[in-house]
């Protein structure tokens, strides 16, 4: 078995050539699915995603890890769906393996998302198969409400559809999983258990209600397992643009987060031993996306707040967060390049000795949206950013992003994660590092290409240096990270 865990990496990454192959012969149109006898369409899907990152982390003290390592990854998602007017069903299957997870590279705290991955399940090729999805949704159980059960995804901000093109792509890339979300880019990923309802009370607004339990995921192999301990329930409510409010979309939300699980780490600035989590938050808060004709092109401003309540261990829990952004698209030049700017701040913990909680805890997001370079989280975090985006051609998109990063609060942690990846143990999911006192983090210049070289073939790579601030110098010998990856994604 071992000998075949050596082989492994080297067989998937020969399967990556060959499948491409299998794309080019899938350029003529798919045949149609067959509908089964009483109208309703069966469609087989298949998703291939294969990477290879290379991190070079900031260079520790005498005594660290290692810092530079190279690992590859490979995940295969295979599944079912029909669909009937008045109900659809999914069922998928997900196996993931990695191939040289450093095992040396962990202190202070693991150095990168290859140490994270390995010191999680301490194997340097693990691989896992486990259920992804299996859930239902019935249509019209009502007059406009449907239902979903089972094992299913989950993406906050992203419960209903504008109906406008410019307003889901600025919601697509910087509202969508800001607090609940499906960890989409680690290779184990996250789902979630429960149930969710949706309802058109009007022509133009949209609630949603959901009960959900996590499962095990993101950097944690052994996938799939409930987190019947973390318990999240939301309400959304979604006013779609309207005559009267044109390219406009506003959301309220409020979701409650619940978490006892047996973990022994405690997140926050106390140092304080834990026997397990002892959570209990309430989320309120609300969005607001834009997306205006300006000129020859168009105008985007997007605005989203969350106030938080509630217990946190033996201390009550007060924190806030926002985000404010806009930008400019040139739609009618070459490349569409489109300009955008935001500030992002998420509250900390100024006093680790009384008896309030004041670091924003996001819940279950997938945190790599807002933060490329996977090195910090919407927590206890100011954000300052620019970014261009462009087509230059109609496969072709490019990312450029520079962030500047403060600490809120020089006496919390300096934070990195997702949310829950384990039922128990020593890993909340959640982990931060001391800040020896300072609040710069740090400057972050970084750039992504997508090329969708046929329907069924793309190809993604990402490249970031970060130059660390007082924080980073405070714990490390050197301030200089970077981090990139090449992807290749096959889907049929």
């Amino acid at each position: 078995m071992r000998r075949l865990g050596q082989w492994l990496p080297a067989m998937l990454a020969l399967l990556a050539l060959v499948l491409p192959a299998a794309a080019w012969a899938q350029q003529s149109p798919a045949a149609p699915a067959q509908p089964t006898r009483d109208g309703g369409d069966v469609t087989l899907f298949v998703r291939n995603t294969i990477r290879v990152e290379h991190w070079r982390f900031f260079e520790p003290r005498a005594g660290g890890g290692d810092p530079v390592y190279t690992t590859f990854g490979f995940r295969l998602l295979a599944g079912v769906r029909q669909t009937r007017p008045r109900f659809e069903w999914t069922a998928a299957a997900q196996y993931v393996q990695f191939g040289g997870l450093p095992e040396r590279s962990i202190g202070p705290g693991p150095l990168g998302t290859g140490a994270t991955y390995f010191d999680h399940q301490r194997e340097t090729n693990p691989g896992h198969v486990y259920l992804r999805l299996a859930n239902l949704q019935v249509r019209n159980v009502l007059p406009g409400l449907h239902i979903r059960g089972g094992r299913m995804p989950y993406t906050s901000g992203a419960e209903t559809p504008s109906g406008d093109a410019a307003i889901e792509a600025v919601k697509r890339q910087r509202l969508d999983s800001r607090l609940v979300g499906e960890f989409e880019w680690s290779m184990y990923q996250r789902t979630f258990d429960g149930a969710r309802a949706d309802w058109r009370a009007a022509d133009r607004v949209h609630v949603t209600a959901s009960a959900l339990w996590p499962t095990q995921g993101g950097f944690e192999a052994h996938a799939g397992a409930s987190l019947a301990d973390v318990r999240v329930a939301g309400g959304t409510v979604d006013l779609l643009p309207s005559a009267s409010r044109p390219h406009t979309q506003l959301q309220g939300f409020v979701f409650a987060y619940d978490d006892t699980r047996e973990v022994t780490a405690r997140p926050d600035n106390t140092f304080r031993p834990a026997a397990a989590a002892d959570i209990s938050l309430r989320t309120f808060g609300g969005s607001i996306v834009g997306v205006y004709p300006a000129g020859a092109g168009r105008l985007d401003a997007l605005g989203w707040f969350a106030l938080q309540r509630g217990d946190w261990y033996d201390a009550s829990h007060r924190a806030t967060a926002f985000a404010l952004e806009a930008g400019h698209q040139w739609t009618g030049s070459p490349g569409a390049p489109w300009l955008r700017a935001g500030w992002n701040r998420a509250s900390g913990d100024g006093d680790p000795g009384d008896d309030e909680h004041a670091t924003f805890l996001p819940m279950l997001p997938t945190a790599r949206k807002y933060a490329l370079s996977a090195t910090y989280t919407s927590m206890n975090v100011d954000d300052r950013f620019a970014q261009i985006l462009a087509r230059p051609h109609a496969r072709v998109s490019l990312r450029a992003d520079v962030h500047h990063l403060r600490l809120v609060e020089d006496a919390d942690l300096w934070y990195a994660g997702s949310g829950a990846t384990r039922r128990s143990g020593a890993i909340f999911g959640y982990a931060g590092r001391r800040s020896g006192g300072n609040r710069t983090l740090g400057t972050i210049v970084e750039g992504a290409v997508d090329v969708n070289i046929l329907p069924q073939w793309s190809v993604n790579a990402y490249a970031g240096w970060m130059r660390g601030g007082d924080v980073v110098r405070s714990l490390f010998a050197e301030n200089r990270l970077t981090f990139a990856y090449f992807e290749n994604v096959l889907q049929f």
